[in-house]
């Protein structure tokens, strides 16, 4: 009888230990987010409309860019700007693509998205005299040359 109870008396020890070492190891442990982490909350995507960039090169229309961004932008930010930031992303895109004479269409090499991105993050933020664009990322790129079009 005697070993009975003693073996029920392990058997609540062994398991309020357990228990209080899976929630100490809950709170402290390695599942708890280190504090130097950068967070992404308070961020929002902004995902542009399609915009197409006719493609002139020596008076002649080459064809058509069309590129879907998306951008993050701090959403407090966002909701106190006078006017709305996607506007001036799409147009910087716009005046960029559209000015840069180094894309040879005859022959294509892989173009700079990162400073892409970058060039247009700045710009907005310099236009909305506000750090508001936080990233620039392209979601989709395509070209259409003028003899596609036709088909």
């Amino acid at each position: 009888m005697s070993r009975l109870f003693f073996t029920g008396l392990w058997v609540c020890v062994v398991t309020l230990l357990s228990a209080y070492s899976a929630a100490w190891w809950l709170v402290n442990g390695s599942l708890a987010k280190p504090a130097t982490e950068p967070t992404w909350e308070g961020l929002q995507y902004v995902k542009t409309e399609p915009i197409n960039v006719p493609m002139i090169r020596g008076g002649k229309l080459m064809g058509y860019s069309v590129l879907e961004l998306v951008f993050t932008a701090d959403s407090t930010r966002l909701k106190e700007a006078p006017v709305p930031p996607e506007l001036f992303v799409t147009d910087e895109a716009f005046r960029t693509i559209y000015g840069d004479d180094s894309v040879d269409l005859d022959h294509i090499q892989r173009y700079d998205l990162k400073a892409f991105a970058d060039d247009i993050r700045q710009k907005v933020n310099v236009r909305l005299k506000s750090d508001i664009v936080q990233d620039v990322l392209v979601d989709q790129i395509s070209y259409f040359s003028r003899d596609a079009l036709k088909q």
